[in-house]
């Protein structure tokens, strides 16, 4: 029971971790169809950026060659807000002057330029803050871990859960009680009828774009939190979230958060118990289920588990 409980709230953590991710990607892709596939590369500089903002600058120098950059020493909570405002500040500007000139183009153009975007953001990454994995601080790093039904918990896993739901309870409200949420929903729902409502089709574009950074930067941090460093492999987590996505329902938040979470302790649960039982065949097979139960829902149940099903009348 004791082993189960550090399973369940480290799946938990994980998983809330991988809905922020999933958010992201349902939050875009429900204003402007697309999908980003340079949040993994927003994911990873705002967690690159929180370490450089946050780390005491007596630490050295981190980047390669001629370029160096020293550690500000910022207090974590300030660290932590201006990596959120600046990589929500690039998604923004992402939108704003690469994708919004390619409106009425095929969406494979849109995707194929996410994917460059992503590839010059992870270039500029290494060669500003170079490739090495870089240790991540918190507050709580000396209060170890408690004990809770005889289990022993970190503070990291719950800190990761507590700012996930901070943020989903937050995002939540704003969508269903703000104006700006109201308008979001709006042009969700239909952008040529918002257009010629007077609504600012492109600015909302814009802060939708800053709210999907927000939460990549977010996640970046609690991913490299996790795994105490940062380095620039951590934007392929985006792809394990993919998953939760097309479980959840492609253009449902709450189906992406809810999808997220029992991914999460799926995954945990299954390199606890059932990887070792596999054998030679279960190693990493953790892994590789979220993608099985992706392809189960593409053929099964394709609109996911809250996703809206889309009828043509001819």
């Amino acid at each position: 029971m004791q082993e189960f409980l550090q399973y369940l709230i480290s799946g938990l953590a994980l998983g809330a971790l991988y809905a922020l991710v999933a958010l992201g990607f349902v939050v875009i892709y429900r204003a402007s169809q697309v999908f980003n596939f340079a949040h993994g590369e927003l994911l990873t500089f705002g967690a690159v950026l929180m370490v450089w903002l946050n780390s005491p600058p007596q630490v050295g120098e981190l980047g390669l060659g001629s370029v160096s950059v020293d550690g500000l020493g910022l207090p974590w909570g300030v660290a932590l807000f201006l990596s959120m405002l600046v990589t929500g500040a690039v998604a923004a500007a992402i939108e704003r002057f690469a994708l919004r000139p390619l409106v009425g183009r095929p969406i494979f153009v849109a995707i194929i330029i996410t994917l460059f975007i992503g590839f010059i953001l992870r270039t500029f990454v290494m060669l500003i803050w170079g490739n090495d994995a870089m240790p991540i601080l918190t507050p709580w790093d000396s209060m170890g871990s408690f004990e809770l039904a005889g289990a022993m918990l970190d503070y990291n896993s719950l800190a990761a859960i507590a700012a996930a739901a901070v943020l989903f309870v937050s995002f939540g409200l704003m969508i269903r009680f703000t104006r700006l949420g109201i308008l979001m929903r709006a042009i969700s729902s239909d952008q040529e009828t918002s257009l010629a409502l007077g609504i600012p089709v492109g600015r909302i574009l814009g802060l939708t774009w800053f709210i999907a950074g927000a939460f990549a930067a977010v996640s970046g941090i609690f991913l490299g939190v996790r795994d105490y460093s940062v380095d620039l492999n951590l934007g392929f987590v985006a792809l394990r979230a993919f998953p939760a996505v097309i479980v959840g329902g492609l253009d449902s938040a709450l189906g992406a958060v809810i999808a997220a979470l029992i991914l999460g302790v799926l995954e945990v649960l299954t390199a606890g118990y059932v990887n070792a039982e596999l054998g030679a065949f279960g190693k990493n097979f953790h892994m590789v289920l979220p993608y099985v139960v992706m392809i189960f829902f593409l053929v099964f149940k394709p609109y996911g588990l809250f996703g809206t099903k889309k009828v043509e009348r001819l």
